[in-house]
């Protein structure tokens, strides 16, 4: 029986993704002396939200979150009302679209509105994913090229390729608005791929 020797190596390889996209994580809020009256509130100012969405981003999707109620307390710990929260997760394409809408609601929703986060992300193609691959199928290369001068030897034939790939997470910015112009800066992630590659060596 002949043994074969080999060598393993795992490559990292990663492009940058512009961000294309985001993520609004928002909110409708009313305060009332009643709990109806809170409720009744804080859906007007949900409907207020999904309009000016609707209207500022053609194919943004609107989900709820959760809907929330509290009572209220004054300085002294008195009962002063209810409090309800409706809050929502807008996804929009396109980060001027996203920041258009985030100045919308703030003009139009104004202090019923609470911005709780806002996520950008990227969508990544085909060609980014295929750029990383080749990237950690190079270094996986380079690793194992280096190994193999260490040992003396060279490296001969491809035993086996076993691929793993994930994607970079999207950083989270938090806004505070005001009746002020809003810009978001869009930035990059990385997408990441694995590749783990088995040779002979001579």
């Amino acid at each position: 029986m002949i043994n074969v020797r080999t060598v393993t190596t795992t490559g990292v390889g990663a492009v940058p993704v512009p961000h294309d996209a985001a993520v609004l994580g928002v909110a409708a809020v009313h305060r009332a002396p009643t709990l109806s009256e809170a409720l009744a509130g804080a859906e007007s100012a949900r409907a207020a939200l999904v309009a000016v969405v609707r209207a500022r981003a053609a194919g943004a999707t609107v989900a709820t979150r959760g809907l929330h109620t509290w009572p209220q307390h004054d300085g002294d710990g008195r009962p002063a009302g209810f409090e309800a929260r409706h809050a929502l997760e807008v996804r929009c394409a396109g980060l001027e679209v996203a920041a258009a809408v985030l100045q919308g609601l703030a003009d139009e929703v104004g202090d019923q509105l609470a911005v709780d986060d806002v996520a950008l992300a990227a969508t990544p193609g085909a060609d980014d994913l295929a750029g990383a691959r080749e990237a950690a199928y190079a270094d996986a290369h380079a690793r194992a090229e280096h190994l193999a001068r260490l040992a003396g030897t060279s490296l001969g034939s491809v035993v086996s390729v076993v691929e793993g790939s994930s994607a970079g997470a999207a950083p989270v910015a938090r806004q505070a608005l005001a009746k002020a112009d809003v810009g978001l800066e869009g930035g990059s992630e990385d997408v990441a791929a694995t590749v783990t590659v088995t040779w002979e060596i001579g």
